[in-house]
């Protein structure tokens, strides 16, 4: 049962549901169990890894964008900056 649950959350990228999942790890009975449980695991961890690698580019995208606006923003005059 929680063998099919974690194939459900790999296959749908929960990644809330994996490590829901990941804390209720119950004890294996076979040696099949245990290595289906190793793989999925495995592939879990690499969807974890590709969902980090996304966030940190979706964060450098917006991290340039707020750059290149402020860039762009003319400062606003300063009360003390007077011309004669």
């Amino acid at each position: 049962m929680w063998l099919t649950k974690l194939k459900t959350a790999l296959v749908l990228e929960e990644v809330e549901r994996i490590s829901t999942l990941l804390d209720e790890m119950p004890q294996f009975d076979t040696l099949e169990e245990m290595e289906e449980a190793a793989y999925l695991l495995q592939q879990s961890k690499i969807l974890l890894e590709q969902k980090k690698n996304q966030s940190a580019q979706t964060l450098q995208q917006l991290r340039n964008s707020i750059d290149f606006l402020k860039s762009t923003n003319e400062e606003p005059p300063s009360s003390l900056n007077l011309k004669f």
